[in-house]
């Protein structure tokens, strides 16, 4: 109880800090604020299957256990789902959650709710817990799924939605899992491309599904698979068929409809203490009553030779030095990101990619240039841990980024590649998931 009321007191001190807040920062917040607007509404824009509102950050979805694994799980097995977010501000908020049944194209199927699920519809999120000893004020919400109380009965793509109260129609995060039956076995091969003129910046995704158990009668039209690298949205490859079709066999072995940039390594940023500069960080500064990290200006890495570090392939976690329970005591700080570049790219627009972004290209994390200081810039509000993030190039009229722009792109970097094979028979109405695989391109067998 004495826990409770000094955990308040401590908030109350907090708020009073906020509302002191100087002239100049204020103006400055509310820029943040509106382009976290922006970001909501440019997400709910651009691909259904991610959006939160301003007020929801740090939104992770991961295999219970595995706090770096991809949002994936099996059907009618114990697998579990972990979703995490923090609410900001002090106002605890009755939230609740729904899962919905979609296509391979993330659009709603036509399968019913009874049919998909057992158990109430609507669930509420119980389990959340309040900032401590933290700069920014905000609320922590977790929530593990299926459960007893709530399965899921069918393979495919699902959304989950978190509401406030019972609004369904007006989710504050949405975010994609998939849930697949093992009915294919995927046997992957990354390797070098074949076509010389390209062969040193891409990478080449070969793969045979094997269904000895499996029957498919029409794989040209009930087939279809998606390959995704890493977590990117912007350059994954759907809808490919098999190019040749044999007994319990598909072969997809193409030159050219299954290469992808090779990318490079990506760039790391490390915040977990406010109280030393770590590598990459020129300074860190407190404008009270909030922390700001000044990086060290990235140069463009093409051009240059290839050099491996191991890295997260695009995601974070949650960690700070000087306390024990990362959840609820890391904090958010301002990271103001800056690019070297002589001049403006005049043909298209740079980005921050990564996990730290959601993997989204939009004005949320589209760099602003400054001819003063001759670099592309960029401020995020991120919480304290270890993140990942490439610079993106994407040029005007377009929706799919490149990284050898800014980052090079070598047919030896490390990538992981996930393989999702769907089935619909004729006359089916939703898309099954039979297989799934994930192939990382340094072990190409």
């Amino acid at each position: 109880m004495n826990s409770l009321k000094a955990t308040k007191s401590l908030k109350a001190k907090h708020y009073l800090r906020l509302k002191n807040i100087s002239g100049k920062i204020k103006i400055f917040f509310s820029f943040i604020f509106i382009s976290s607007i922006f970001f909501s509404t440019s997400l709910a824009q651009t691909n259904n299957s991610y959006f939160q509102k301003s007020n929801i950050k740090t939104v992770q979805l991961h295999k219970l256990g595995w706090k770096m694994s991809y949002p994936v799980i099996q059907l009618n097995s114990n697998d579990q789902l972990v979703l995490s977010f923090d609410d900001m501000g002090e106002e605890t908020k009755n939230y609740n959650y729904t899962i919905v049944h979609c296509d391979r194209d993330w659009q709603p199927s036509d399968l019913l709710e009874t049919e998909y699920t057992t158990g109430y519809t609507q669930n509420p999120i119980n389990d959340y817990s309040y900032s401590f000893n933290t700069k920014f004020i905000y609320t922590h919400y977790k929530l593990v799924f299926p459960s007893r109380d709530f399965k899921i009965l069918k393979s495919g793509n699902y959304l989950i939605k978190v509401f406030e109260d019972n609004d369904s129609d007006d989710p504050v995060l949405v975010r994609p899992f998939m849930v697949y039956e093992k009915l294919v076995q995927i046997a992957p091969r990354i390797k070098y491309s074949t076509n010389s003129s390209i062969y040193l910046g891409v990478q080449e995704v070969d793969f045979n599904i094997l269904h000895p158990r499996f029957p498919i009668d029409n794989p040209l039209d009930e087939i279809k698979v998606t390959i995704k690298k890493n977590g990117r949205i912007d350059d994954q490859i759907n809808d490919l068929k098999p190019l040749f079709i044999q007994p319990a066999k598909l072969v997809y072995n193409y030159n050219r409809e299954n290469l992808f940039e090779g990318g490079n390594e990506y760039r790391w940023l490390d915040i977990r203490s406010v109280r030393f500069a770590p590598e990459y960080v020129k300074q860190i500064v407190y404008h009270d009553p909030y922390y700001h990290f000044e990086l060290i200006s990235d140069l463009p890495r093409s051009g240059k030779s290839y050099f491996y570090k191991e890295d997260f392939n695009g995601r974070y976690y949650i960690g700070v030095k000087e306390y024990d329970n990362p959840e609820i005591e890391a904090d958010y700080v301002y990271v103001h990101f800056s690019l070297l570049s002589v001049k403006p790219y005049p043909d298209g627009d740079v980005y921050v990619l990564g996990e730290l972004t959601n993997w989204q290209v939009n004005e949320s994390n589209k760099m602003v240039y400054n001819a003063m200081n001759s670099c592309y810039e960029l401020t995020l509000l991120l919480k304290q841990g270890f993140y990942n993030y490439q610079y993106l190039f994407v040029k005007h009229g377009e929706t799919k980024g490149e990284l050898k722009r800014i980052e090079g792109s070598f047919s030896q970097a490390e990538n992981d590649y996930l393989i999702f094979v769907y089935y619909r028979r004729t006359g089916d109405y939703y898309d099954h998931l039979i297989g799934i695989t994930t192939a990382n391109s340094l072990k190409p067998w």
